[in-house]
């Protein structure tokens, strides 16, 4: 069990954690470890000091605090080793003079920053002004049932639908997610009485499809083959990250995933999201394809 090391060492330092204390400043630092320590703790009331598992954190110049598992969360996790080595934003709930000791909450931070945020939009909302501003959200978690992306901003659970996610078509959302990441998304919508927010991180981009007019006067573009289905047929991704359909005239071998193609636009519904190439070529040449009779042939021969 880790030692409880006191949080200060000198008058200075006191005097600048009293004074983000008296200004319930939130403020940040790193999960430098996690143990459990004896710390004194409100229960029921009375003051005790219990085994309790706590997130320690580096602030600065040696100042370090601490953050028991309670005031770490509304959720409940069943540790917080995974937090090692992240930065988290938190209040300095408490300092106690006697251990030299300062206890903050990242919990109470939260609920600060959730007040302030849902303030801030149900303000935007009233001017007109909802979707004007990115923000900065981390993804913390994913429905496979429903495609949902759970983002969260200053402590606000906001849900992105997997359509928000990019331009292009979506396919295999789940490998896209990394949870714990950092993401910039506007807002959609709230729900005040259901208190939900939906968010879109395609919406802090420009649409690709502004920029094909400008492609479609040029003789070629290059692209790679992303699919290949007996029924949909060919897709080709543009280098602007845009998935479109594809056809190749009959002189033109049958292409590959992961062929790169020259090809022409032949049409563009904006409308309807939808774009058709022509392929024209294969500048570097075509992948080989697997001759799977020569496989069985090997198999059977063994």
């Amino acid at each position: 069990m880790e030692e409880l090391k006191q949080s200060w060492n000198s008058d200075e330092e006191l005097e600048e954690l009293a004074r983000i204390r008296r200004n319930r400043t939130i403020t940040s630092g790193f999960v430098q470890s996690v143990g459990f320590l004896k710390m004194p703790i409100e229960e029921n009331g009375r003051r005790v000091t219990k085994d309790v598992e706590v997130a320690i954190f580096d602030l600065r110049s040696g100042v370090r605090a601490y953050c028991p598992v309670h005031e770490f969360s509304e959720r409940e996790y069943r540790s917080l080793s995974g937090f090692v080595t992240t930065q988290q934003e938190f209040i300095i709930d408490e300092l106690d003079l006697e251990n030299r000791i300062a206890i903050v909450s990242v919990k109470k931070a939260d609920q600060i920053k959730h007040d302030q945020f849902w303030s801030q939009l149900q303000y935007e909302e009233q001017k007109g002004i909802l979707s004007e501003n990115t923000y900065e959200g981390v993804i913390s978690g994913f429905n496979p049932e429903t495609e949902r992306i759970f983002v969260r901003i200053n402590g606000v659970d906001c849900f992105m639908l997997k359509y928000d996610w990019d331009h292009g078509r979506v396919r295999d959302i789940a490998s896209q997610i990394d949870r714990g990441s950092r993401v910039d998304v506007k807002v959609e919508r709230i729900d005040l009485e259901r208190k939900l927010v939906q968010v879109s991180r395609k919406a802090t981009f420009d649409d690709p499809f502004n920029e094909l007019e400008k492609l479609k006067s040029m003789d070629v573009i290059g692209g790679k083959i992303s699919a290949v289905h007996p029924i949909h047929g060919i897709f080709v991704k543009l280098a602007n990250g845009l998935e479109v359909k594809g056809s190749k005239p009959r002189n033109l071998e049958e292409p590959l995933v992961d062929d790169i193609v020259s090809c022409r636009i032949q049409t563009i519904d904006k409308d309807n999201r939808r774009c058709k190439v022509v392929i024209t070529g294969y500048p570097q040449g075509k992948k080989k394809r697997k001759d799977m009779g020569a496989f069985l042939f090997e198999t059977n021969a063994r």
